[in-house]
């Protein structure tokens, strides 16, 4: 059998293969997207609008599952991972801030290392909010939205496996941990200065008196 008899099919196979990963593509860019836009509906206190984004990036990437499911090779090479875990961002930061609870990965069919690293990316969202809430002297919710962060971070440092059964995790935590740090610096700052205008407010109502 001559060389190019046997790498005929094999040269099918990789086109075949080339064909799902430019279908499939375009579709997790567009979902990642719409989860970044999701995002920003989030910080706004727009939740309606950013539901609505997340339920369009989850049907993009059904879509992109349905593609990639014909091909072994685009299976396991995880091409949707990264749309995933804008996934995982977008719907943890929306019901954490609209409702202070996390959403499961089942609900939207996030495969679990996916769900892991978006997980960890949402704390930094979360600190983005926290900030915000402090701009606006809503210490009580930046408060609570410190512990999300010390919450998400103390659960997946139990998840101790190499980087090669969970890749990037490590150094997301890494990361994770020192937002947290400075956020609760900020928070601890927040509140010393909210102590001492209720002091001087105090003051100043004796004074007048």
């Amino acid at each position: 059998m001559k060389l190019a008899d046997i790498l005929t099919p094999l040269r099918n196979e990789i086109d075949e293969d080339d064909s799902v990963r430019e279908r499939t593509l375009p579709l997790g860019r567009k979902a990642v997207r719409k989860c970044s836009e999701a995002i920003k509906m989030t910080h706004r206190g727009e939740f309606s609008e950013a539901k609505i984004l997340v339920s369009e990036a989850k049907q993009l990437i059904i879509e992109a599952s349905q593609e990639i499911s014909v091909s072994d090779f685009m299976l396991k090479s995880r091409g949707l991972d990264i749309a995933y875990q804008e996934l995982t961002e977008a719907v943890n930061l929306l019901s954490l801030l609209e409702s202070n609870k996390f959403t499961p990965p089942d609900e939207y069919g996030i495969p679990s290392r996916a769900y892991l690293n978006g997980l960890a990316d949402t704390v930094g969202e979360l600190r983005r909010a926290t900030l915000d809430l402090l701009r606006n002297d809503n210490l009580e919710k930046a408060e609570t939205l410190l512990g999300f962060m010390e919450e998400i971070l103390e659960e997946l440092h139990s998840f101790d496996y190499p980087n090669a059964l969970v890749p990037d995790l490590r150094r997301k935590c890494d990361v994770g941990r020192s937002l947290v740090e400075r956020t609760r610096g900020d928070l601890t700052r927040a509140f010393g200065q909210s102590k001492l205008m209720k002091k001087l407010d105090d003051v100043e109502a004796r004074l007048k008196d």
